[in-house]
């Protein structure tokens, strides 16, 4: 099994000091009896270029990961990934940062709408129900645009709003539960027709909304309309988070009827059993 989405030290969300190192990661993730870990730290792309993030070192995880990749060579598959957050907002700059360094796995994310620097940092509570309601209704708009962009391989944790709204008191809305699959239902058939691979984060189950990201329904959903191809990533911001709550996802996704899962190497598609 693989984690296809990790955070290590250098990631721009992660305090100075905390974290983990990439060999911390790889160990964690050889104790836990993986085969293989993808480094992917956050390049949310336009809060860097603004300052509301400090600068990636990209040379730095590169080093990092290349001596990780000799040292556990044989023990370990160790994978070179950037989490490339709002490519929308500045296309042609990341496009430029893709062909800067050879990344095995690209994982498409929209943390962010124009307008606001993160939901994570947006005080929804203080919205109106229509500023809110407007906020996500960006959300599924933007999505859709970042597929249609289309330079990455793995689309990851759609329902991520979802989380803030909950934190900030807004239990109402989205309504994932009843309505997730009229929400989602464009960006899924977008997803398959653009032959790219939908993450099942397992964050979700660590947190505040107590279910995958995307849900149990969603992915069920993906399903009938098609879709097959899958990752699945703990986003651990911390080496003890490697493969958290796998079991979990896993039999969810057996459950549904999917049988493999994928992986990225060189940006290549490969299949392993689930």
């Amino acid at each position: 099994m693989f984690d296809n989405h990790n955070h290590s030290q250098y990631s721009c969300d992660i305090p100075q000091g905390e974290g983990s190192t990439i060999r911390e990661i790889c160990l964690s993730a050889i104790e836990k009896g993986l085969s293989g870990v993808a480094i992917t730290d956050h390049y949310d792309i336009d809060g860097i270029y603004d300052g509301y993030f400090p600068p990636l070192d990209h040379e730095g995880i590169y080093r990092d990961i290349t001596e990780a990749k000799a040292e556990f060579e044989g023990r370990l598959s160790v994978y070179h990934g950037i989490e490339l957050g709002q490519a929308t907002h500045m296309p042609a700059e990341a496009k430029e940062q893709l062909k800067k360094y050879p990344y095995d796995i690209v994982l498409g994310s929209v943390h962010a709408v124009r307008g606001i620097t993160d939901f994570s940092y947006t005080d929804i509570r203080s919205l109106s129900v229509a500023e809110y309601k407007a906020l996500w209704d960006l959300y599924i708009t933007e999505m859709l645009d970042t597929i249609d962009w289309g330079d990455f391989d793995v689309l990851t944790h759609i329902t991520y709003p979802k989380r803030y709204y909950l934190a900030n008191g807004i239990t109402d809305f989205p309504d994932i539960k009843s309505k997730g699959r009229e929400y989602f239902e464009p960006i899924l058939k977008a997803v398959i027709d653009k032959g790219l691979t939908l993450e099942c984060n397992t964050s979700g189950l660590r947190q505040i909304m107590g279910e995958c990201l995307p849900n149990a329904d969603l992915f069920s959903f993906y399903y009938e309309l098609g879709g097959r191809d899958i990752t699945i990533g703990s986003d651990s911001h911390h080496c003890r988070d490697i493969s958290a709550n796998f079991k979990e996802a896993m039999e969810m996704l057996r459950n549904i009827g999917f049988k493999y899962v994928t992986r990225f190497e060189q940006r290549k598609k490969y299949f392993d059993t689930l």
